[in-house]
């Protein structure tokens, strides 16, 4: 099966096209305000640099969220166009869940970490079952200082959040952070694609109504829409 993955959720996006398990092509889009221009252009590019067609995708995968909130809906809406124009299916991977796949191997515990914004982060913490990283736990938006509570033992910590926070939960951890180099901390449109592939196997998919970004945290727009809609309520 030919699979056309895509990450939208973070501000380094990822692109692959993927034949069963061999990545054919994956490539880097940098900064969530340019995927209005690029995305499609980029999914364009990728399909030619590889001599695939659109009409050969059998499944999209797409990140579900938490993340950019602009970036998430661009994705999922690309992601639906795409899907109902061609016909296949469509799955969506929670962006934490696909940044702790980069370490199915590890025997120690993975904390994904993505900055919410507002002096928060969204976290998850997982451990490797049998080829898989399974969450322990919820998902958690929580400030940074708060989340190194949720870290009993030397753990991996990876994901963008890093950037921002990296250097204050190795001060406060020690020992126990312990962190990969800087390629692995993002989401792989490649692992989108292998999380893709496993979770149409296990079963049915939901259809593109029922798709929807996870946010943990309510979009500023949507908070303000109660108090705006108030305001014009009043005579």
């Amino acid at each position: 099966m030919l699979v056309l993955a895509f990450d939208t959720s973070t501000s380094r996006g990822s692109l692959a096209l993927v034949a069963d398990e061999r990545v054919l092509a994956e490539y880097t889009l940098e900064s969530p305000a340019s995927y209005l221009n690029r995305l499609l252009v980029g999914i364009e590019q990728l399909l030619a640099d590889t001599g695939r067609t659109l009409s050969e995708v059998g499944l999209i995968v797409v990140s579900a969220g938490p993340g950019n909130f602009t970036g998430l809906r661009l994705g999922l809406a690309t992601a639906k166009g795409l899907a109902l124009a061609q016909g296949c299916p469509v799955v969506a991977i929670n962006t934490l869940d696909a940044l702790a796949a980069n370490f199915f191997w590890s025997s120690l515990p993975v904390c994904a970490i993505l900055d919410a914004k507002k002096h928060e982060v969204y976290a998850a913490l997982y451990q490797s079952r049998q080829g898989t990283a399974v969450l322990q736990g919820d998902y958690l938006l929580v400030r940074p200082a708060a989340l190194t509570a949720y870290i009993q033992g030397p753990t991996i910590l990876t994901g963008p959040g890093l950037e921002r926070y990296g250097v204050m939960l190795q001060e406060v951890l020690g020992p126990k952070a312990v962190l990969p180099p800087p390629e692995l901390r993002l989401v792989r449109a490649s692992v989108l694609a292998r999380l893709g592939q496993a979770r149409l196997a296990a079963g049915p998919v939901p259809d593109l109504d029922g798709l929807t970004p996870f946010y943990l945290r309510p979009a500023d727009a949507e908070i303000n829409r109660p108090a705006a809609s108030a305001a014009k309520e009043q005579p």
